[in-house]
Parts: structure tokens; sequence; C-alpha cells
């Protein structure tokens, strides 16, 4: 039977804390994904842990080699359907239902854990009906489906709407109410929680699930419970990074390691497949006048690349796109750049600050979604105003940003912006911070299960 964690999350049996965690697809290898296969190198060793998943693709099993965890996952890697057929229909979540219930050993494995750590992706959540009440289970929404809530994924990489809103949203209807169904399933559970990933996504939790939110918990604090043990509102669980990942000063791997592109000028990076969503589009134009180049890291389709070529040389900024990187490689370009640097569109957490501050590398990023979450008080770069796309270099929103590109280059600024930066990572986001915070989630979720 599962749930056999006493109160203070330690297993009935006395052995560590078992832990089901669950992520449809580790296909993009995105930031998310990423970054749960960075904790989950601090999680294997504090508990004991099995991941189930749908598609764990040979890049992803690369980057899983040596992690203290078991894997659970079909012979065949899912690819959920897609495209508008598939949306109108939510086809993925039915797809992604029927196949959970075929993954090898996972009754066994929900029979026998403490507890449940669902990350957000399609077809993560389909799995709840396999997990029995009286099982703990908490869903880390980093953010709520962006393409079912926000428009900034359906644009064109200059801004421009790919199709009529009205019809994003014919198209995306079932899908959302099929999530949001879910989302209230996992909710009547008792012992279940939800948290994302700053509290920006915490906000945007109780806008797009019309739970009340209160704004004064701290990161892995539980959430209210009423007298059922049912969650009554969103907590909060950051994201961090893995220090060894991030040294202070080039290792030798880093030093060896060789870039697809070199650029030949001074530049920026930002990281993010390119989309109007993570703001490339605007960084170039940021960046006319100012000398400096833009090395965008995360590939993307080659039409948005050839439109941000051609604008960018249409306004004299030199462009590098690369792939995504290795780390040592992505460490590599960074710690050569000006500054790190992001207009993105509500970013949920921001990450790429974090990584940028650990190596010393200024932060320059919108005021915006969890940017603002993530840097405030850190003492390092900026946080700077969206400029107005068409603003002149005179606008005081552009003028902003032109003096930030200059402090970013200043020996005596970067110096000081380097130390505090590094100091506000090791102070609250490292593995040890996130490990409890979520640790003190996954206790209450069993307190409240039983």
């Amino acid at each position: 039977m599962a749930g056999h964690a006493t109160v203070d999350g330690e297993s009935a049996t006395g052995v560590r804390l078992r832990v089901l965690v669950v992520r449809a697809s580790f296909a993009s290898l995105g930031g998310a994904e990423r970054e749960l296969l960075t904790v989950l190198r601090d999680w294997g060793q504090r508990w004991e842990v099995t991941v189930a998943t749908l598609s764990l693709p040979k890049a992803a099993q690369e980057l899983a080699v040596g992690l203290k965890v078991k894997w659970l996952k079909p012979e065949v890697d899912l690819e959920l359907p897609s495209g508008g057929s598939a949306e109108i229909t939510a086809k993925a979540s039915k797809v992604a239902s029927k196949a959970w219930k075929s993954v090898p050993g996972l009754a066994e494995a929900i029979a026998n854990v403490d507890v449940a750590h669902i990350s957000v992706c399609r077809g993560s959540l389909e799995i709840i009906p396999l997990l029995p009440s009286g099982l703990g289970v908490h869903y880390h929404c980093l953010e709520p489906p962006r393409w079912l809530y926000e428009d900034v994924l359906h644009r064109k990489i200059d801004g421009r709407h790919k199709r009529p809103q009205w019809l994003t949203k014919l198209l995306f209807r079932s899908q959302k109410k099929a999530d949001q169904r879910l989302v209230k399933q996992l909710l009547e559970r008792k012992g279940s929680a939800i948290s994302g990933n700053s509290h920006h996504i915490q906000a945007n939790l109780g806008k797009f699930y019309d739970l009340h939110v209160d704004s004064s918990l701290a990161n892995g604090e539980p959430p209210a419970r009423d007298v059922a043990g049912r969650a009554l509102g969103p907590s909060v669980l950051m994201h961090v990074v893995d220090l060894a990942d991030w040294p202070e000063a080039a290792d030798n791997a880093e030093a060896a390691t060789e870039l697809p592109l070199t650029p030949d000028s001074p530049y920026v990076v930002t990281v993010g497949r390119l989309g109007w969503v993570k703001g490339a589009w605007e960084t170039v134009h940021s960046l006319a006048g100012t000398g400096l180049g833009l090395a965008q890291v995360g590939g993307g389709d080659d039409s948005d690349k050839a439109r941000l070529r051609a604008e960018a040389q249409r306004l004299g900024v030199p462009f590098w796109a690369m792939p995504r990187l290795e780390q040592a490689a992505l460490r590599k370009l960074v710690r050569g750049a000006v500054a790190m640097v992001s207009h993105a569109h509500s970013e949920p957490f921001g990450l790429t600050p974090i990584e940028a501050m650990a190596v010393g590398v200024p932060a320059l990023f919108v005021d915006e979604g969890g940017f603002h979450y993530t840097m405030t008080g850190a003492g390092s770069g900026q946080l700077l105003p969206r400029p107005p796309l068409s603003a002149a270099s005179d606008h005081p929103d552009m003028a902003a940003w032109h003096q930030a590109y200059d402090q970013a280059q200043d020996a005596d600024i970067r110096r000081d912006w380097a130390v505090a930066g590094r100091n506000h990572v090791e102070g609250g986001f490292t593995l040890e911070v996130q490990a409890q915070a979520l640790e003190r989630l996954l206790r209450d979720c069993i307190k409240h299960a039983v």
C-alpha cells in the first residue's frame, strides 16, 4: 500500500523517503527538463527516487548518466499528438492517460512510494487517476501551460499573431478545459499541493485555476488547508542551480571547449529557443547603436533565425545563432560576454540571471515576471523597463538599457556586481535550499493524505 510515511516524512519502514517523480516527457530538453535533471542529482542522494516518464530520448539519457534514481518508461518513447485537430479534441491528454497505464513497473512503484512529485508537462497530470487516495501528491506547476492561457507563444518572432486570436482560443479550448479539470481533480485530494516556481507564477495559478493566493508564503512553505486536508491555494518552490556546474573560475573542460561559433566582437548572451516569448527580437533592438552583438543560444526555426538575422543586420547588430550548448560550452560563452540579457515576456522564474551571477557576469533583464523575484535584492546587474518596440535610442526606457550596457563594461562596476551576484546565488538558490523547501512540501502532503 502507498503512503507508508510517518508525519516527519521518514518512511515507516525506517528507510529513506520514497518519492515518485513524474514528468511526461524530457524530449525538448529545455530549461525545465535540464533543471529537473540537475536537482535529481541531489534528490537521489537524499531519498529513494523513482522517475516515471513517457519519453526519455538519448540526449536526456546522456545527461541522466550517474543519477542515483530508478527510471520507468515505455519501451518506445511516446510522442504526444499535436496540431490543430489534436488540440481541438484534447487528444494529447487522452493519449497520455492511456500511455501511463502501460508503463512497465509503474503500478508496483506507485504501491511502494510515500509521496508523488509531479513536474508540469503536457501529459504529466494524466497520471493522477492511477494514484491511490492516501498518497500525498505535490504538483510543481513551474508555469501553467502557457500555450493554453497566454498569447505570447502564439506570436511570430517579431510579435505579430500567428493566427486570429479567436482561432487560437478555439483551438485550445478543449485542452484548456482538460487541464483545469485535472488540476481540480488533484486539489480535491486531501494531502495534495500545487506550487509555482516564483511568486509571479503563484499569482497566475490563482488567476487561471481560481485559487486563493497567499503571497506571503515563503519558498517551500506549505499551503493552508481545510479541515479535510485539502490545499486552499498555491505555494512556491523556486528553481536553483548546481554551483558545481557554474564555478567562479573557468575549469579545464571549459577552457578546452570549442564553441560552434566564436563571436569576433563584444557581445551579450541570451538563452532560449527563438520566439517572441523569449524577447530576442527586442534584445536586438536594444543593442542598436551600442557596438555590441547578440549571441543567442537555444536553436529555433530556420525561418525565425533568418528574420532575426535580417533585422539585426538592418540595425547594425552582429548576430550569432547557436544551438543548445553543452554545459562547458555554455559557461565559456557566458563568461566571455559583456552581460546575460533577456527581454522575455513574463518569464515564469528566470534561471539565466542566476547562472550569470554565479560566474560573475552582469545580468541585465526586463523587470517582469519571475525575473523580478530572481534579481530583486541581488545587488548585481539591473532590472530594466521594457521599451516600446519602436522606441528610439533617446527614449527613456531605451536609454536605460544603453546605460546598463555601459555599466556592464565598466571594470569597477562589473567587479562589484560579480561579488554581490555570487553571494546572492549561494545564499538562496542552491541544491540544498531547494531540497529542504521541497521536503517541507512533501512532508506536509504526507501528513495530510492519511
